[in-house]
């Protein structure tokens, strides 16, 4: 896949995507290496690509079923 067909998500839509409204929480999952990497679009700004937050979750989601069917 292209770097340009990439789409990125701002600070903002992942915390939306995700639920979390304190910013502390969410930098501490990203610094922590419990999150994707934040990709640097801009001088004070960072965006994370769509698939790899999509690719997370899915992580998650997987977890949480094989827990339950342990």
């Amino acid at each position: 896949m292209s770097l340009l067909a990439r789409k990125i998500l701002l600070k903002k839509e992942v915390k939306a995507i995700l639920r979390i409204s304190a910013d502390s929480a969410f930098d501490d999952m990203w610094k922590n290496h419990d999150f994707p990497k934040p990709l640097r679009i801009g001088i004070r700004r960072t965006g994370w690509y769509a698939d790899e937050v999509e690719a997370w979750l899915k992580a998650r989601n997987d977890e949480r079923y094989n827990a339950e069917a342990a």
